[in-house]
């Protein structure tokens, strides 16, 4: 037999589902509003904690202490979830320059197929990859037309100096410079391989970065910058 604390509650209960019912069909609030990302929470959080007080009375004990407990338990996790809502994008961004920050230049492979890398500390976006599969981190600059190695780097791409001629004139940060035109057989980053890539190789010193140039970009199906993400669909 129900006693009258639980009558009570019940009834409680109904009034607020059913004021809710009432409230989204006579328009008083809906999801399409503009204003909603920051009345939504609100009314979870305030509905959230009504029920609370409903549960506790129903199926916890009279003692005012117990009831107290479980109001601040339940609330406080109400609070976060809606907090952790309300803050999400920001949670979010933080979570990708923290990703950047403790591993630059990762490639991570998406199930869309896509590839998403995180800006670094240093606000670039550091790319690992590997030419002719000699690891090599390129930093994407999009001012560059085409994949540029440094000198090291091609080194370890299995190019001999012997057979490198730096008679191409490009304009850098420092001024001109003169690089050598090589073809990368295979340019990788992640699950994506491109092939016969045109490539330059800088002189010894003179680029402290491999450059991922526009035409590796421009072989991609589609890129683009987000915040701090770039997304790479190949």
């Amino acid at each position: 037999m129900k006693t009258p604390r639980a009558v009570a509650a019940l009834v409680l209960l109904a009034l607020i589902i059913g004021g809710g019912f009432w409230a989204y069909s006579a328009g008083v609030f809906t999801p399409d509003e503009p204003d909603f990302d920051e009345t939504g929470p609100r009314i979870v959080a305030s509905t959230t904690l009504l029920m609370i007080f409903v549960a506790s009375l129903v199926f916890g004990p009279a003692r005012l202490r117990d009831v107290l407990q479980g109001v601040l338990m339940w609330g406080g996790l109400a609070l976060l979830l809606v907090t952790g809502y309300a803050y999400k994008e920001d949670l979010v961004q933080g979570g990708y320059r923290v990703l950047g920050a403790l591993a630059p230049g990762l490639a991570v492979p998406h199930q869309d197929g896509s590839i998403l890398v995180i800006r670094d500390a240093s606000g670039h976006f550091q790319v690992e990859g590997t030419a002719n599969k000699a690891r090599v981190r390129f930093m994407l600059d999009t001012g560059a037309s085409a994949v540029v190695l440094t000198y090291g780097d091609a080194m370890a791409a299995g190019f001999k100096p012997a057979n490198l001629a730096f008679t191409v004139p490009v304009s850098t940060a420092n001024g001109r410079a003169m690089v050598a035109p090589v073809q990368l057989e295979t340019l990788k980053i992640s699950d994506m391989t491109l092939h016969n890539v045109r490539a330059f190789v800088s002189q010894e010193g003179a680029l402290n970065s491999s450059l991922l140039g526009m035409n590796a970009l421009d072989r991609l199906s589609s890129w683009r910058i987000e915040g701090d993400k770039l997304i790479m669909v190949p």
